[in-house]
């Protein structure tokens, strides 16, 4: 940031009659390691070599302030980044989660609807005769709730049990 009136601000280094280099630069001054400056300083007067190391202290504090700017914007940029994903994450979550809860109040639907045929079941007298599979006219007889499953016979104590064992479970 220069204005008009403050042009390159580098500091004329006197030299004495033989030695070579009149001046430093800005950028000279920040880069060269503390070892040449000192060489450089060697033969100016105090106020000066104050002066050239108040310069260069000042330059050098403007680079660390530049770096940490970039690094600062940086360093949003990826924290905005990462927000997005996480927001992405949290909304397929969100939609997951209500996509199991349909699932689940379906599945309840379906549990008190055979609760609610088994209290029935459990209510009216025998429904019918069922006969094991494979067998003639002649099998044996038992009371049938539902379909007939080869080679085993359905009985209402069986879908109530399992229905009063969940509910059991359950409370």
């Amino acid at each position: 940031m220069t204005t008009p009136n403050k042009v390159n601000k580098a500091l004329k280094v006197k030299r004495e009659p033989g030695e070579n280099g009149t001046s430093l630069t800005d950028e000279e001054l920040v880069t060269m390691s503390v070892r040449e400056l000192n060489q450089h300083l060697r033969g100016l007067s105090k106020e000066e070599i104050l002066q050239l190391k108040q310069r260069r202290r000042t330059l050098k504090n403007r680079g660390y302030a530049a770096s940490c700017r970039v690094k600062r914007v940086t360093q949003k940029e990826e924290l905005e980044k990462q927000k997005a994903q996480l927001q992405q994450e949290v909304d397929k979550l969100a939609n997951e989660n209500a996509s199991m809860r349909i699932e689940l109040d379906a599945l309840r639907s379906k549990y008190e609807a055979l609760q609610t045929f088994a209290r029935t079941v459990a209510r009216s007298p025998t429904v019918g005769v069922g006969v094991r599979a494979g067998g003639g006219g002649g099998g044996m007889a038992s009371s049938v709730i539902g379909p007939l499953i080869p080679g085993k016979m359905a009985t209402a104590t069986s879908v109530i049990t399992i229905v009063k064992s969940k509910t059991d479970a359950r409370s």
